[in-house]
This record gives structure tokens, C-alpha cells and sequence, in this order.
């Protein structure tokens, strides 16, 4: 089941939400996504989305907090394919992807800073379900992600929408 979302339009109807004060690019070809949220700290290391997402998404947001690094890409091709098969809705990540021609042809809402070509090390670094902080905003897994090309908004509990 796909809903198509107006993240202005729960702006609007919710504005006491916090948003994400960063400007992510879309890649994949899902533009409007939304799910529980399951966070992941990925210091120039993407062992912890790799392992999170080769699991059952159950429709969730995987946000990664990358340290806004462009050093390395922490997600690429095959690791979104995963994601794909594992009924994830979503990940944005604070941080680069790559591969994106493939990337942009996947049915997967991704938001990132960008992309660069280096692949990340694999030394498990990171942590999952730890609480992380993206701009100006607190997250915390359980919380619920709602994004489209305008932005992402956070919410402590699933929302009640059209």
C-alpha cells in the first residue's frame, strides 16, 4: 500500500512538529515516505545499516546519522536492494550514498547530503536504537518519520492522516 504524503500539509495540521533543518537530495523513486523510525549512528562506517537492513523493515525509516560526512558513501546499490526486499520504507541518512543511477530506479525512499564513490569500511562501528541528533532535532527510535521533497518531519507517535 502506498499513501502519498504532503509533508506542508502536516505542517499545517501538526505545527507544534519538529522537521529536520538539513536540505537532503532524493534518490530512489519513492518521493513521499513515512514509517516508524529505527536510528543507526554510522561514524564513515556503514556495518550497522548493512546489518539493519538486510532484516525485515516492517515499513520503517531507517535515519542514520553519518556526521554529515562526505568521506564515504553509507549506503549503495546492494545494500538498497536489501532494503528493498526487506519492505523497508525509507532511510535518510546524514551522510553520502553512491551508485546513484542505481539507486534512483529503486522503489525506496532515499534522502541523503549527497553522493560520493568510495565505499565505506566494514570495522562494525556505529551503534543502532541509540538516540541521535540531526541539525537542530532529537531522534529517537519508535518516534515516526514523514518525508517528501519539502523536508522530513518527526513525531513521537504515528499520525493520524487522510
Amino acid at each position: 500500500m502506498s499513501v502519498k504524503i504532503s509533508t506542508p500539509d502536516i505542517s499545517d495540521k501538526y505545527p507544534e512538529l519538529k522537521f529536520l533543518n538539513i536540505q537532503f537530495k532524493s534518490f530512489g523513486t519513492k518521493q513521499s515516505f513515512f514509517g516508524e523510525i529505527l536510528t543507526a549512528t554510522c561514524p564513515d562506517d556503514n556495518s550497522k545499516v548493512k546489518e539493519i537492513l538486510s532484516k525485515q523493515g516492517e515499513r520503517r525509516v531507517l535515519i542514520v546519522d553519518g556526521q554529515a560526512s562526505f568521506k564515504v558513501a553509507l549506503m549503495g546499490d546492494m545494500i538498497a536492494k536489501q532494503a528493498v526486499k526487506n519492505n523497508w520504507a525509507g532511510v535518510i541518512i546524514n551522510g553520502c550514498v553512491r551508485d546513484v543511477e542505481i539507486l534512483n530506479s529503486l522503489n525506496l525512499g532515499i534522502f541523503a547530503l549527497g553522493a560520493v564513490p568510495r565505499k565505506s569500511e566494514k570495522l562494525d562501528r556505529g551503534s543502532l536504537r541509540d538516540d541521535i541528533r540531526i541539525g537542530d532535532s532529537q531522534i529517537s527510535s519508535g518516534q515516526w518519520a514523514y518525508a517528501d521533497l519539502n523536508g522530513v518531519i518527526i513525531s513521537d507517535c504515528e499520525l493520524d492522516l487522510p
